[in-house]
Order: structure tokens, then sequence, then C-alpha cells
């Protein structure tokens, strides 16, 4: 077996149903890639000319001869599961990876003629700079799926993090929000402002973890000192499980962020997002330094 997938040709032909930030930003890493990527997107009827992309009309037209498809629509698990399910009439059992960073795979692929074709590529904004793709099976995942699916992503220069199994969150959204829930609280505290601990994770953690993750940080520090730091500091910090009042009330009011020009801060056209350095930053942080 394991010689006749060795043999298998490579994927050709990717499908990429979604065409927000998202989807757009993985058609066009497939494609420089050099794969032949074509893009569906049932809201939008104009999709804009694409560089090695192909914009299909219909989902069938997208779908036809796709080895492998990326799902990247909108985070509502009825509307994913219904596209699932009409992906399935038209392919049968061509793997499916979803993008989701809200559902675990298991969820998607409830109810579905073909479960073992259905697992979870969780790529992060934006989608071709940022390296990380965190893989996600469910019980019955199909093998064949999986390797092929972090094989594709491998060899389009992506850092690939398998999950043994599912779980909410994943890994970085559960590391994510673990950070968010402490940043809150030390903002309904008034222990620093917004600007004053973003600066502490920019210009402190940011740069640590860019080289680092959590464990070796700890090995690095010495686990006697990171067992004093949990013993005294675990206890104290916040075990809060409802949506933080600093957040539903700035959604209640249509704060929403850089999108709608107000959040935690205000932004107008000419506020440049940090994300457009980060290609910079990437490259620097992978930059061996002269001996």
């Amino acid at each position: 077996m394991a010689k006749e997938e060795l043999a298998q040709p490579p994927v050709s032909t990717i499908a990429v149903i979604g065409a927000g930030t998202m989807g757009l930003a993985i058609a066009r890493l497939f494609a420089g890639n050099g794969r032949n990527v074509r893009i569906y997107d049932e809201r939008v009827a104009d999709l804009p000319e694409l560089s090695g992309i192909e914009a299909c009309s219909d989902l069938p037209s997208c779908l036809v001869g796709a080895e492998i498809i990326f799902e990247a629509i909108t985070e509502q698990l009825n509307a994913k599961q219904a596209l699932l399910r009409q992906i399935q009439e038209f392919v049968g059992a061509v793997p499916v990876a979803s993008n989701t960073s809200t559902f675990r795979p298991g969820q998607l692929a409830e109810g579905l003629v073909h479960p073992e074709a259905i697992l979870v590529a969780h790529f992060f904004h934006p989608a071709d700079i940022v390296p990380l793709v965190e893989l996600v099976p469910h019980a019955t995942t199909a093998s064949s799926a999986l390797t092929l699916t972090r094989s594709l992503i491998e060899e389009a220069g992506k850092v690939v993090v398998p999950l043994s199994h599912e779980v909410d969150g994943f890994i970085a959204n559960r590391l994510q929000a673990a950070l968010i829930r402490e940043a809150v609280w030390l903002l309904r505290h008034g222990i620093a402002s917004a600007e004053e601990i973003d600066a502490a994770v920019v210009h402190g953690l940011g740069p640590r973890w860019a080289l680092a993750g959590p464990f070796e940080v700890m090995d690095r520090g010495g686990l006697d000192i990171w067992q004093a730091v949990t013993e005294r500091l675990f206890p104290l910090l916040s075990v809060e499980t409802s949506i933080p009042e600093e957040i539903s009330s700035r959604v209640t009011q249509g704060e929403l962020g850089a999108k709608s020009g107000q959040g935690f801060y205000a932004y107008d056209a000419h506020s440049a997002s940090p994300l457009n350095r980060l290609s910079a930053v990437l490259h620097a942080a992978s930059t061996p330094t002269p001996s």
C-alpha cells in the first residue's frame, strides 16, 4: 500500500469553495505552487481576475476533476453541512478539507455519505503568508485523505501541525483564547489600557514566541522557575467562562473592529494593518544569525 501511495501522481487540480479573505488566499497559495485552481462562491457574482485561478459560475463546474477540495465559506454549521452534502453528491469521497476555525470535523461530517473524506485544514490569516496549518481529523477520517492533504500543503511551503484527534479550538485558538481571557481581565480591572497590554505582547512575548513555543520557553527558563511561577499565578488567573462584556457590548453597538472603523481602537482608511509587515517579520525570524 505504501508503494502504491508513493506512486500516485501529484495533485494537479484543486477546488476552493468560498471566495472571502481566506478562500482567496488559499487559492493564491496553491496557484503560486503550480496547481490548477478553481474557485467558486455563490455569494459573489463577479469574482476578481486572479492570476492562475479559474473563477467558476457554479458549483459543479468548480468541482469537476478536482482531486481535493478546500471549503472556506461562512462560519455557520448548517451552511457548511449543506455544502458538504452538495459536494458529495457531485464528487463522492474526494477529500474535503474545511478551513473552519470553529467546528470540529466530526460535526461537519455528521450525516454525510462519506464522512471519511472530511477533515479540517485550518489556515491562519493571511493564509498565503502565515506558515502554520493545523490538520485535524475526526474518528473516521481516512488516512489517505490526511496524507494527501498534508503532502499538498507541505509542498506549498507550509508548516503542518497534525492533531492526533479533534478538540474544540484546535491548538492555536485555544492558546489564543486563554491569552485574550487574561488580557480582558487586566483591562477590566484597570491594570493597564488596551494599548499597554498590546505593547506587552508585541514587544515582549511576541518576539520570543516567534522563535520558541511555551514548552521550550519553560525549558530555557528552568522548570524549577516555572514550577514556582505556576504555583503562584495559576490560582490567580481568570477562569471566566462567559463572553466578556468588553467584547459583547461593542458588538451590540456595531463596533466590530477594523471592519467597522471602531473596536478597542479607532480605524480609518489610513490605518495600516501590522499584518502588512508580517512577511518581513517572518523572514527575519527565519533568517540565521551570522556567526
